[in-house]
């Protein structure tokens, strides 16, 4: 008997403790989203960099190519799978996860872009407070330090919530009202 035919849905308690839980696999697709990207973004940044001007050189500058090259098509990818029906980027639906308002309606395109800005926040301050704040970059100031120290903390908060929740809510879900869950296999009629 399918865990579908015994009334157990994707983001029951039950579904929820079965081995291996969901922080695992959150974290795992997370990590194939990122390289994927990043397998993308890279190539395609460094052939049209041309065409964007001359090499970065100062910190803003590096800072402004990241933004052009990663942070807008990151945002954009996440939006736009988060929001959509399925609520899964393309790690997500690897391995069998979608996130879902607490209701287990879709997300929508309102909902993923501010939990996208929210779970992006520590990267793009990461990026801001190296970069976009420095003339060169390694000299840090007292600003970027703390920009530093926001994005950490930032990033320790949703890693502990996504634990304590046992991979189903970070704390930016909370603030959002969104939740992973496991998505079911196609039925086979």
């Amino acid at each position: 008997m399918a865990r579908h035919d015994r009334g157990i849905s994707p983001g029951s308690p039950i579904a929820s403790q079965q081995p291996g839980g969901l922080f695992l696999r959150r974290a795992a697709a997370y990590s194939l989203d990122i390289v994927l990207l990043f397998a993308i973004l890279a190539p395609l940044g460094f052939l049209l960099g041309p065409l964007l001007g001359s090499i970065p050189e100062t910190g803003p500058e590096i800072w402004r190519r990241l933004l052009l090259n990663f942070s807008l098509p990151t945002w954009l990818y996440f939006i736009l799978f988060e929001g959509s029906p399925r609520g899964a980027t393309l790690g997500k639906r690897l391995l069998r996860l979608q996130v879902r308002r607490l209701d287990g309606r879709a997300l929508g395109i309102g909902p993923a872009l501010r939990r996208t800005a929210l779970k992006l926040l520590p990267w793009e301050l990461l990026h801001l407070s190296i970069f976009g704040l420095s003339a060169q970059p390694g000299d840090l100031d007292l600003i970027q330090s703390l920009g530093l120290a926001v994005a950490f903390l930032l990033w320790g908060l949703y890693l502990v919530s996504a634990v304590t929740s046992g991979g189903r809510r970070a704390r930016y879900d909370d603030w959002i009202g969104s939740q992973i869950q496991r998505s079911l296999p196609p039925t086979v009629a």
